[in-house]
């Protein structure tokens, strides 16, 4: 496939060249050509998922940006403030649904491409109606709330076919009401009005929808007042109203198409994108739609919305769950994807999943990170090979393809001076400064990406006593494993505090917010990882709060005793040693790893030394490759420097921040060679009766060929630049 351009495009081959699913869906390339259309009359809900940083919001500004010269679109970000309606603004007769729809309108109202404005007489008729229903306010109030709407209304020759003579007679007709008494319910009086008004044509299509609605009998004025009062009891009544008032709206663009002038003039299909779809008030958008058409009420609006959850919501399996899940593609196969829905008629309450397209946010390969991050690096002809190598790695690692990411540590490398390139660190990456403006001045990218990622990206079931506090207890998470290991850091984080978060909890409001799990770590991705325990090691001076979230975890294992088994680590002793690794007390862990080591099975205790060398190594100097090559005094015998050596080489296997060096998988080979020998000693010795007391010679002599296998194995790998130990958070950066 195509590299795609650099900006705000990239990595959106598959979704929007002239072949693409986009162009597919609209019926228009982004460059007005007419194309055969995907699926129909049955259309899905294209559902873009990815967890933050990923460009789901970005992918429905280049849409928008593309596509709505040539057929109507319309873009509302369903978390956005200004769709919240202030209690004090009658709050009876709106509400953000119905702002959402009235801001849709607009937008449609104002296409100005073949066939003009898209007329919305069904969706003015029961907005109107609603703004009508309140029976607590007065005639001046609720006449506002109609004017209002009035926007909706497109010029006179738009509206032609619906309302008798011109708009100006009807907002004449709303103006008397002001002035004149009204016997009754205003609404009565609203819609008895906007009746007398309409032509025969407009008549017959309120009747056709409006006579449609639950008690309406195929009367329209019955319809709208139902549709009035449904909405003024609230709750599930007024989710009916709603959801009948957004049919209204996609009956109109289906009239405005279906028509015989829109069959001359109109070519492809309108789009509506939905950003945070994933909200409420998202989910009370596409709920009615996915029922609608699953009840095969049809309609050629294309929905194309956002989800952070990777499986879509759990609203879509609201009626239950069910083993299935919805169709899914991702653009990185390539092709076009496949979707129809289930043949056999789902009952009421089937789960939402059968009329959802999945489409999972493509990452960017490496090609295309290089492209992005070296946009910022134009004109550093200083730069060496290696130096771009170690950057752009670096990178990698960090974002795994993540588009955000990418983007924001390309521009804050750029400003790094040449001696920091060729030296730097992932931690250092993190510490490069992204530049702001003459207000808001720079900033370690690091303090940037946590703001975006995070702290504007709250959970929405977040309560709201732990939202000041939501980055620093996932900061405390970053050095967990398990959920006992979480619950056990958040114990210590919350103490003394009321209403304390579980870290079960945690973890359903972590897949909430579209970040992945990982069996090995609680904080399943691994540039998310590294983001919050930087921040924590700099909660407090000299790293305070770093040790001791080590040590409350050191403390939890002990208690639980050495030999207690652990699902990650074997034992909680080796859980322990891991904390204690990470925390600067090396010398205590190669101890205990040379006393047990004749007490496990070899491939046991290899696994034990993998787990506790996958610590993250921070605030102090990285000796690891001097003490793999035996550069530094070692106290203890030769079997403990060996392991000493052993771990260091596996350390920088496992938490790798740096090239690997190529020194390390001789290291690895020679130092578990060495140990073999030992163990084929001490069966030799066992068999002669000249063994240690209690030498089994078998275990030995297994352990030996075992430690003969691992050494080749470990050594091949780290030849081949991959972990020693593969882990689901390292997958998408060809680490594992």
């Amino acid at each position: 496939m195509a590299e795609g351009p650099v900006g705000d495009d990239l990595g959106f081959d598959a979704l929007l060249d002239h072949d693409g699913l986009v162009a597919r869906l609209a019926g228009k390339t982004r460059t007005g050509r007419n194309k055969d259309l995907l699926f129909g009359p049955d259309l899905p809900v294209v559902l873009l998922v990815g967890g933050p940083g990923m460009g789901k919001g970005r992918l429905l500004h280049s849409v928008q940006g593309h596509f709505k010269p040539w057929v109507p679109v319309a873009y509302v970000d369903c978390a956005a403030a200004e769709l919240r309606v202030p209690p004090d603004e009658r709050p009876h007769t709106r509400t953000e649904l119905t702002e959402v729809l009235r801001k849709v309108a607009l937008q449609y109202r104002d296409w100005d491409g073949n066939g003009g404005p898209v007329a919305m007489p069904r969706l003015y008729a029961g907005l109107a109606a609603v703004a009508a229903s309140d029976g607590r306010g007065s005639v001046n109030v609720l006449v506002d709330a109609v004017r209002r709407l009035d926007e909706l209304l497109p010029p006179a020759s738009f509206w032609r076919g619906v309302l008798r003579g011109t708009v100006k007679n009807y907002v004449g007709f709303l103006a008397g009401l002001a002035i004149n008494p009204v016997l009754g319910p205003f609404v009565n009086a609203l819609i008895d009005g906007l009746l007398a008004r309409v032509s025969t044509d407009g008549e017959k299509a309120l009747t056709e929808f409006y006579g449609q609605y639950p008690g309406a009998g195929g009367q329209p004025r019955s319809g709208l007042r139902e549709l009035a009062a449904d909405f003024q009891r609230g709750d599930e009544p007024r989710r009916i109203a709603e959801g009948f008032l957004f049919q209204a709206l996609r009956q109109d663009i289906e009239a405005a198409y279906s028509s015989k002038r829109g069959r001359l003039s109109r070519a492809g299909r309108p789009v509506l994108l939905l950003d945070h779809a994933d909200t409420a008030l998202g989910r009370q958008l596409l709920r009615p739609v996915l029922e609608d058409r699953e009840r095969q009420r049809y309609d050629r609006l294309v929905i194309m919305a956002t989800a952070r959850r990777h499986d879509g919501g759990r609203f879509l399996y609201y009626a239950g769950g069910d083993p299935a899940a919805p169709a899914e593609w991702d653009p990185s196969t390539g092709g076009l994807p496949q979707w129809s829905r289930p043949a056999v008629t789902a009952p009421d309450g089937e789960p939402l999943w059968r009329g959802v397209l999945l489409v999972r946010m493509p990452r960017l390969s490496r090609k295309q990170q290089r492209t992005a991050s070296e946009r910022w690096h134009v004109g550093r002809d200083d730069l060496g090979n290696a130096a771009r190598l170690r950057i752009s790695t670096g990178i990698h690692r960090l974002s795994a393809g993540r588009p955000l990411i990418v983007a924001r540590l390309g521009r804050a490398t750029a400003t790094l001076p040449l001696e920091q390139w060729e030296k730097c660190t992932d931690w250092e990456i993190l510490d490069a400064r992204l530049p702001g403006t003459e207000s808001t001045g720079d900033s370690p990218v690091a303090e940037a990406l946590l703001a975006e990622l995070v702290e504007k990206q709250h959970p929405e079931e977040l309560s709201p006593a732990h939202r000041e506090r939501w980055l620093d207890l996932l900061s405390h998470l970053s050095v967990a494993h398990d959920a006992e290991c979480a619950q056990a850091v958040l114990r210590a984080a919350q103490e003394g505090r009321g209403n304390p978060l579980t870290a079960y909890r945690a973890a359903e409001l972590l897949e909430d917010s579209g970040w992945p799990p990982c069996p090995r770590h609680f904080i399943g991705d691994l540039g998310l990882r590294r983001l919050l325990m930087l921040r924590l090691h700099r909660m407090r001076p000299d790293g305070g709060a770093w040790h001791t979230a080590h040590a409350v975890l050191q403390g939890h294992y002990r208690d639980l005793g050495d030999e207690h088994a652990d699902g990650r680590f074997g034992t909680a002793a080796a859980h322990r040693m891991h904390h204690l690794l990470a925390s600067d007390g090396v010398d205590h862990v190669t101890r205990y790893l040379s006393e047990v080591f004749l007490t496990r099975s070899a491939r046991a205790w290899c696994e034990e030394l993998l787990a506790i060398a996958d610590a993250p190594l921070l605030g102090r100097a990285d000796d690891r490759l001097a003490r793999a090559h035996g550069e530094i005094h070692v106290r203890g015998d030769a079997r403990r420097r060996r392991i000493d050596r052993l771990l260091h080489a596996a350390w920088l296997s496992g938490e790798r921040t740096w090239p690997l060096a190529d020194t390390v998988p001789g290291v690895l080979r020679d130092e578990l060679s060495a140990l073999s020998e030992e163990l084929s000693y001490i069966a030799d010795e066992a068999v002669a009766g000249r063994g240690p007391e209690g030498a089994d010679a078998d275990k030995a002599a297994e352990g030996a060929e075992q430690l003969a296998r691992v050494a080749r194995e470990w050594g091949d790998r780290a030849d081949a630049k991959q972990p020693l130990k593969r882990c689901t958070c390292t997958r998408h950066i060809g680490f594992g």
